[in-house]
């Protein structure tokens, strides 16, 4: 009777102890299982023999965003010094020959890498020069603050707040951008205007391409209750990479224009535009300059916009920002000037993400 006792009370400690374990053993893979995941790492090898395991965030405009679990950083790699990667993650992968593949990547030798599809299965070993990106961001855009504030014999405040936000694909990019100056003199405001913008780009070729263009414009000082403009045209990217970014673009646009003071007015205009962004310097010094212009055929007047200036890098994804904007109107309001010039000194936020 006491043996079967005992025997009893070893059983129950027995279920115990394991249920005790069961619970640590469902405890520690659930702790496992909410950490990254580095298992089925990604892998870069280097032309130099090294080799890295992590995670592959992106490559694009010639540049390797990878993410290591030794390194606070994300490390950013030069495309020239990498010999092969490799993924176990299924991946969007660019070519510049305009194909687009979406599966895992494999080295199947030096320089080479194949992308394995669940539809279309293995391709042929593709040379890494022949790639445009991996994993590219799909949104990105730019914040920027500025402003200045002066006291003594003559008070003036004055703040600047631009935004761009753009989301881009394979074949599509579109485009939202707003600014809004404001300024004071003496506790009178002296300036007080904003714009807003929509634009819609489809790339027929790597460099071509048409779009749809809308403009919203606000003025309380140059009599300019509301002007929206609609167009469409044609546009060339002749450079897009990490150092060199130049565009162009040219069409036709239809505005409406409702001024405080006089007639409204609604005509068609032709249009050009143009932009850089170059990194003189590069993780130093970027220049930039972005231009838009309307030539109204009927009345033989012009309406331009440009913004100019440069940036210093301080903090990642934080720069310094100089910045000239210059507004001109060759057929101004009774009473105004043909043209305006603001200075802006700030700082502009940069982000992307993938």
């Amino acid at each position: 009777m006491l043996a079967q006792e005992r025997y009893r009370e070893l059983l129950e400690a027995m279920e115990r102890e394991m249920i005790i374990k069961g619970c640590l053993i469902t405890c520690f893979s659930m702790m496992l299982a909410s950490l990254p995941n580095f298992s089925a790492a990604d892998e870069i090898r280097m032309k130099n023999g090294d080799r890295l395991s992590g995670e592959l965030i992106r490559m694009e405009k010639e540049l390797l965003f990878f993410r290591t679990t030794y390194a606070e950083e994300k490390l950013n790699i030069s495309w020239d010094e990498i010999d092969c990667i490799v993924s176990d993650r299924t991946l969007p992968v660019e070519f510049k020959d305009n194909e687009l593949l979406i599966g895992k990547i494999s080295c199947p030798e030096s320089g080479k890498i194949q992308i394995e599809s669940t539809i279309l299965g293995r391709s042929i070993a593709t040379p890494l020069n022949k790639l445009l990106a991996v994993n590219p961001s799909t949104y990105s855009g730019v914040f920027n603050l500025g402003g200045s504030l002066n006291s003594g014999n003559t008070d003036t405040k004055a703040l600047n707040v631009a935004t761009r936000f753009q989301v881009k694909t394979h074949k599509y990019r579109f485009t939202i951008e707003a600014k809004y100056n404001y300024g004071e003199a003496n506790e009178v405001t002296s300036a007080r205007n904003s714009t807003g913008s929509l634009k819609y780009d489809f790339f027929t070729t790597k460099k071509t391409y048409s779009y749809a263009h809308s403009l919203t414009e606000q003025d309380s000082f140059a009599n300019l209750n509301l002007r929206n403009t609609e167009g469409l045209g044609l546009g060339y990217q002749f450079f897009d990479t990490r150092l060199l970014n130049l565009f162009a673009e040219a069409g036709i646009s239809y505005f409406n224009e409702d001024v405080k003071v006089g007639e409204d007015n609604r005509d068609a205009a032709g249009r050009w535009a143009a932009g850089l962004e170059w990194e003189a310097f590069p993780k130093r010094l970027k220049l930039f300059h972005r231009q838009e212009g309307y030539y109204r055929f009927n009345v033989n007047s012009m309406v331009l916009r440009t913004e100019q200036g440069f940036r210093v890098p301080l903090l990642d994804r934080i720069a310094a920002n100089f910045e000239v904007d210059y507004r001109f109107n060759s057929s101004p309001e009774a009473g105004k000037n043909n043209s305006d010039l603001n200075l802006i000194l700030g700082f502009t936020y940069e982000y992307a993400y993938w």
